[in-house]
């Protein structure tokens, strides 16, 4: 549906009152809670190298942006990132209740990480990258699976089969060029996600008994525990299979999913490896041709602003 159109649109009509800096903020606030984060990532960050490069602005303050905020906001709802999905359908709790149990420590790290990243706000006066009206099909859509998500969640059917009938419903958005999606369905990176948690899943199953005593305070909230320990992990081993060691070992319950979320979603803004999406976002940029050093310290440094509210 052209996404990169439809996300450079936006930002160019946000930038005209924001600048560049907030304006990726705010569209990867809207988007990354209804798409998953790493789709959002491979979207929006060739625009992010095309506006550097014709404006010459640094991309390091528009990358960690990108970053901070796809993490942020991407953990309120179950279905904006691959470490939600596997707690919501671990744990069964409700889209619902879900999003009531993220948004508050999500809402004070997004104050904290945008406070942190003001000192880099830059105008670029007349600068405008695109003037091209906004496209409604890709928000039609987005609007829709956001809806069906939610309403057949709220009606009880099972979060595989609301999750099912959400991609389902972006083929009638798509008919036209149903031969792309074919093409471009990239089936070797799902196949490593899947052998990546398979194979954590089992050293977890093996090992139970040790990493027991190390989870089961995480589970049970005892805090600052709980987010020490997956903050320390996912930037080790990354989010999404430090999600699914906890789920080998024990049974997350309804109350732990929401702040599992939140400790798993801010953690992947501490350092390079620590969620998937960033090291998208870094290898796209360096395939673009532009540094990523600078992008990779600041990163650090704002990472752990906005990682301080897991720790309550």
């Amino acid at each position: 549906m052209d996404g990169y159109s439809f996300l450079r649109s936006l930002i160019s009509l946000f930038e005209r009152r924001l600048g560049a800096l907030y304006a990726v903020v705010l569209v990867t606030s809207i988007f990354s809670p209804i798409i998953l984060n790493d789709v959002v990532i491979l979207i929006l960050t060739p625009v992010l190298v095309r506006y550097a490069k014709q404006f010459k602005v640094d991309i390091a303050p528009l990358l960690v942006a990108e970053i901070c905020f796809t993490n942020i906001t991407s953990s309120l709802t179950p279905f904006g990132n691959p470490q939600n999905l596997l707690m919501w359908q671990a744990s069964g709790i409700s889209a619902s209740r879900f999003v009531l149990g993220t948004w508050l420590p999500l809402a004070v790290s997004g104050v904290l990480t945008a406070a942190a990243l003001y000192q880099f706000r830059k105008k670029e006066g007349g600068a405008r990258e695109f003037s091209a009206p906004i496209l409604a099909r890709p928000l039609i859509y987005l609007v829709a699976v956001a809806l069906t998500l939610f309403i057949l969640n709220t009606l009880g059917l099972a979060g595989v089969l609301t999750l099912g009938v959400a991609f389902v419903l972006g083929f009638p958005f798509t008919f036209r060029s149903l031969g792309r999606l074919v093409k471009e369905f990239d089936y070797r990176s799902l196949l490593i996600l899947c052998l990546l948690i398979g194979a954590i899943a089992f050293l977890a199953a093996l090992v139970q008994p040790v990493l027991v005593q190390f989870v089961s305070p995480v589970v049970a909230g005892n805090q600052p525990y709980s987010a020490l320990f997956v903050g320390l992990t996912s930037n080790l081993i990354s989010n999404v299979p430090t999600t699914q060691l906890i789920l080998g070992t024990v049974a997350i319950p309804q109350r732990a999913a929401p702040m599992l979320a939140v400790e798993t979603g801010l953690a992947g803004n501490i350092s390079p490896i620590a969620s998937f999406a960033n090291i998208l976002a870094l290898l796209m940029v360096r395939r673009g041709g532009l540094p990523i050093r600078k992008a990779i310290l600041l990163q650090v440094g704002v990472g752990l602003v906005s990682f301080l509210p897991a720790l309550l």
